[in-house]
């Protein structure tokens, strides 16, 4: 029986004025033990709980899940996710593991367990807490009852139950208050680190830089391309209408030309005629000379038959002498007759020469008319054809000139509007740098509202702490970028030393005790002190002028950065292990 006769309670105290516990269990665990100060002895009196509970099961459980199922929203989650006769035994085993379960890490983890489960389906930390009043106001009675004739047992059995579920409580909500903890560290983290990756401000700014002087020395080309459209258009129209006028002192040289030909052509007519007449002048000439030679040969033959006749006449005598006075004169007629004939024929083939040579010229003259009149045919059809293409040309050249004058029009047009792209790139240019400037202004109140609300309200785990640590490394340099684009002033003094820093005073505090042994712990420390090495380079150079320089360091401090990053997440890696492994 657990009764025993009541006493006296005037001299009972159950408060412990001991600082510490002495049950072992880890950091955060034993904490909570010594505050309580639940001792091994005072954790016998929960075997007398056990047994309550147990002789009471089937009562707790009905009312307990009955009650529960009677409220709308546990109702709800309770045929979501599960069915009251599941969780009947879940809860059974929980219940018996505060009565048998040692107080060690493996105790803490199976309520770590549980807060999970209930954070993950929705049920909120004031419904867990609800959820445990109930079940005291179950559990309380039964224990009065078992306990009423001895006050003792009583106050000792239900110190004991109110220190064990105290216990599950704080580890739940603190559990809770560790889901949201990291839920905000991680939720602003990845903010922070969303908005620490726009990095592409600075090339944005520099892009505008160059576009605007791009912008800038188009808008000066244009006005010159738009000075240089207005001179040819007006050059062209000069030139148009030049052209309009040689076309038509062209149209005016081509009808003479053609009135030309014609005469040309009467002419070679008129000069083959000519041709063919010294052609038969040749052919008389040359009969006279024909004539003139049988004329000669006729005085020759009378000559000689003069001369016989002489002869003749002489061995006549006195009797053939008036016949030789006749031989003579008729010699004589015969030699002038032959000198005539000579003298004729003299001329004849002088004139016989010069009608040849007349003829050929002639010849040579109507050849060379003839072939100037077909070149002149042929320079007229050549000209008329380039004349109609010309024409054609002449109207194109026009229809030139208007577009050209409509160009002259349009450029000066896109140079108006270039002029206001000019100056909208200008304006631009300044809404990237407050845009950039707003964006670190929106980083750092969202720094500083993650470690206004972290340091006042929240338990944080230790792979959220690491996590808190890679978005000050990422914020950090964020820092250092935008001193580069001047939305920030540093100094020397504010780079800091590796040791002040968050990951620093977590590094040589408690993550050398917890993660000391660790090889990628070890691994930290040298590219953590690089970081800041190049940093205050980075920073130096800033501030002397020297901005290539900074650019360099800039680079080789993401290029080092991204290596503690890596070091961080591989032992964040390396804890949240260890934490599965107590969570199955």
């Amino acid at each position: 029986m657990l009764g025993r006769k009541s006493k006296n309670l005037e001299n009972y105290e159950y408060f412990s004025k001991a600082a510490f516990s002495d049950i072992e269990a880890n950091e955060r665990f034993k904490e909570k033990l010594d505050f309580l100060s639940l001792s091994q002895i005072r954790r016998e009196s929960v075997n007398d709980l056990k047994e309550i509970y147990v002789q009471n099961r089937d009562y707790i459980l009905s009312n307990f899940y009955s009650r529960l199922l009677e409220i709308p929203e546990f109702n709800q989650i309770i045929n979501t996710y599960s069915s009251v006769e599941r969780l009947k035994k879940t809860f059974d085993r929980h219940f018996m593991s505060l009565f048998e379960d040692e107080l060690n890490i493996n105790y803490v983890f199976t309520r770590r367990r549980i807060a999970h489960t209930h954070a993950r389906i929705g049920v909120l930390p004031n419904w867990m807490l609800s959820a445990y009043t109930l079940i005291n106001q179950l559990i309380v009675p039964l224990i009065v009852k078992a306990c009423q004739r001895d006050h003792y047992k009583m106050l000792d059995i239900l110190l004991a139950y109110d220190s064990l579920v105290t216990i599950d409580q704080q580890i739940i909500v603190e559990t809770y208050i560790e889901i949201q903890g990291g839920s905000v560290v991680n939720g602003l983290g990845e903010i922070i680190q969303y908005n620490v990756q726009l990095d592409q401000i600075k090339d944005l700014l520099q892009f505008q830089e160059v576009q605007q002087k791009d912008v800038l020395q188009a808008s000066e080309l244009m006005e010159q391309l738009d000075t240089s459209i207005e001179e040819i258009a007006a050059s062209i129209g000069d030139i148009s209408q030049h052209t309009q006028i040689s076309l038509e002192e062209l149209n005016s040289d081509l009808s003479s030309l053609q009135h030309v030909t014609v005469i040309l052509q009467n002419t070679d007519e008129g000069q083959q005629k000519v041709q063919q007449d010294v052609a038969h002048l040749v052919e008389r000439v040359n009969s006279v000379a024909k004539l003139m030679e049988l004329i000669k040969g006729i005085a020759d033959q009378t000559n000689l038959l003069a001369l016989n006749a002489s002869i003749e006449a002489a061995r006549a005598g006195e009797a053939g002498k008036g016949f030789a006075i006749v031989a003579e004169e008729v010699r004589k007629l015969a030699d002038g007759t032959k000198k005539s004939v000579e003298s004729i024929n003299t001329d004849i083939q002088e004139l016989l020469q010069l009608t040849n040579s007349i003829n050929q010229l002639t010849k040579n003259s109507a050849q060379a008319l003839h072939e100037g009149v077909e070149d002149a045919m042929q320079v007229y059809s050549t000209l008329a054809e380039l004349n109609k293409t010309l024409q054609t040309q002449g109207a194109r050249f026009e229809q030139i000139a208007l577009t050209t004058r409509q160009q002259a029009v349009s450029a000066s047009e896109i140079t108006k509007r270039n002029k206001n792209i000019a100056q909208s790139t200008v304006r631009s240019k300044q809404i990237v740098f407050e845009t950039g400037e707003a964006i670190y202004k929106l980083s750092k109140m969202i720094d500083e509202y993650r470690s206004t609300t972290i340091s006042k309200n929240f338990i944080i785990s230790q792979e959220d702490i690491i996590e808190l640590t890679i978005t000050d490394h990422l914020l950090w340099r964020w820092k250092i970028y935008n001193l580069m684009l001047g939305f920030e002033k540093m100094s020397e003094q504010d780079v800091g030393s590796p040791q002040e820093s968050r990951l620093g005073q977590w590094y040589y505090g408690k993550g050398r005790e917890l993660f000391g042994g660790e090889r990628v712990f070890k691994e930290l420390e040298k590219p953590h002190f690089e970081v800041h090495e190049i940093a205050l380079n980075a920073v130096n150079a800033y501030n002397s002028g020297d901005k290539d320089a900074a650019e360099q360091y800039l680079q080789k401090l993401a290029e080092v950065s991204f290596t503690v990053i890596e070091k961080l997440q591989e032992l964040q890696k390396i804890i949240l292990h260890q934490k599965e492994t107590h969570m199955k």
